[in-house]
């Protein structure tokens, strides 16, 4: 079986506390879902084996390997895979990708085994706080510790967009370990009752908590970013998530793919041209 595993973009993200009892922080963010994708062919095998293409990952520990032990773990499967990932998505980007992996495996899983996919919610939840996004997709409201999601009517309207990778990579933990301070979150509801958000509205919500806080340690970063800014002509960007990956916003898609043809082999980092997804809820 072949699947698709996209990235996403977080279009705002705030931390709004801390859990006590087990240390995780709570957010309150809106998740895009876009075209950029890792693609995974899993079939059955003598033996498990998880193959990555195109990115080098060491260890049995990812995203991958958990959420097919947890899957026969709790079904009881005795089933061998073969899992091989052509993986475009870089890592340490801020785009989900690790937890996109988990989410798309489990889901091919209970499609091979004839479980209903609902039933492997909480198995996403103990992966990944982003997991349970990605079971959904599109764009989304995502709040507590990545548990609660509520998919959004609203569709970017006419907006495309270019991700740069600048290969610095950022801990999660780490960028967690910056915030001193919380938000109160997305205040103006108007996001989910918006059918069309054109590039006003989302100028108006656009915000990411790590963003100040990952520039003032990683100068270089937030350099790229006023340069990249200047030769992209995008009407707004901003850093996706944890880190690293930024993001432009264009209400042209003919200028972004124009620039996009003149910036790609220009600077040594590796640059996306993706759109908003939407998938068909069955």
């Amino acid at each position: 079986m072949k699947i698709l595993s996209r990235a996403k973009l977080n279009l705002f993200l705030d931390i709004t506390g801390r859990d006590p009892s087990d240390g995780y922080h709570t957010i309150d963010s809106i998740f895009q879902e876009i075209s950029l994708a890792d693609e995974i062919n899993i079939e059955q095998s003598d033996t498990d084996s998880v193959e990555f293409r195109g990115i080098e990952v060491s260890g049995e520990d990812t995203t991958i390997h958990k959420a097919l032990r947890m899957f026969r773990e709790e079904y009881g499967i005795s089933e061998k895979y073969r899992i091989i990932v052509d993986k475009h998505i870089p890592l340490g980007a801020g785009l989900g990708g690790g937890s996109s992996n988990a989410a798309a495996v489990l889901t091919a899983l209970a499609e091979m085994h004839g479980v209903p996919l609902e039933e492997t919610l909480p198995i996403g939840e103990r992966i990944g706080s982003d997991v349970p996004f990605f079971f959904s997709g599109g764009l989304c409201r995502v709040r507590g510790k990545g548990e609660l999601i509520e998919p959004l009517a609203g569709r970017l309207d006419g907006l495309y967009f270019t991700v740069v990778y600048p290969d610095i990579h950022i801990s999660t933990a780490w960028a967690y370990s910056l915030i001193d301070e919380y938000g109160e979150g997305l205040t103006d509801d108007e996001i989910t009752k918006k059918k069309a958000i054109d590039i006003d509205f989302l100028r108006k919500i656009m915000y990411n908590k790590f963003q100040g806080k990952i520039f003032d340690k990683e100068e270089k970063l937030s350099a790229l970013k006023e340069k990249l800014g200047l030769e992209l002509r995008a009407d707004i960007s901003m850093m996706s998530g944890s880190g690293s990956s930024l993001f432009f916003v264009y209400k042209s898609e003919r200028i972004r793919d124009e620039v996009f043809e003149i910036i790609k082999n220009k600077f040594n980092y590796r640059f996306f041209r993706c759109d908003p997804v939407y998938r068909i809820q069955r």
